[in-house]
């Protein structure tokens, strides 16, 4: 009888977060890429985006792998959307870009 194996199949998009300053009219966008869990078969996958996107195929032997790679991927996920929506904030509450402490050293 041959070992069961656990697949994950991931791919790489570009995700854009739309967002609008206030008093502006303007939508701005922030990109980033983003890693992204294929839930369903490989033929699947290739039907949907054709043979010229790329993937990985993820093999574990063990279920537990498996899910520890899909949760770091969530994580890693999550931790991102975080980072945007602090970006956001920032942008909206100052107006522009700002990077930088809020206090004087003084």
């Amino acid at each position: 009888m041959p070992d069961k194996t656990f697949e994950v199949i991931t791919y790489i998009e570009e995700v854009a977060f739309n967002y609008t300053l206030p008093d502006e009219d303007e939508e701005r966008t922030i990109e980033h890429e983003l890693t992204v869990i294929w839930e369903d078969t490989l033929e699947a996958f290739i039907e949907k985006f054709g043979t010229d996107k790329p993937y990985k195929l993820h093999t574990f032997k063990r279920e537990k792998e498996q899910r520890y790679l899909i949760e770091r991927i969530e994580n890693e996920t999550e931790d991102l959307i975080d980072e945007v929506q602090e970006e956001i904030a920032n942008k909206m509450k100052f107006g522009f870009d700002f990077s930088g402490q809020l206090h004087n050293d003084d």
